[in-house]
């Protein structure tokens, strides 16, 4: 593994836990504060969703 190539997948971790942090964020906001439940699980699974298809749409364009 090429250090060029770790770089390149720790800048993609962090630019996704970015994305995941502010749509949290902007949850908290929307609610005040006070989220239900089921928001908060429908964000984290939406979350990993998110980060799931980015990390297969990443594969796939390497691929080819």
């Amino acid at each position: 593994m090429k250090i060029f190539d770790v770089r390149d997948r720790l800048s993609l971790l962090v630019k996704q836990t970015t994305q995941v942090g502010i749509g949290f964020l902007v949850m908290l906001l929307l609610t005040g504060g006070r989220l239900p439940a089921f928001v908060v699980n429908s964000t984290a699974c939406l979350s990993i969703v998110f980060v799931t298809y980015s990390e297969v749409r990443r594969l796939a364009k390497g691929k080819s």
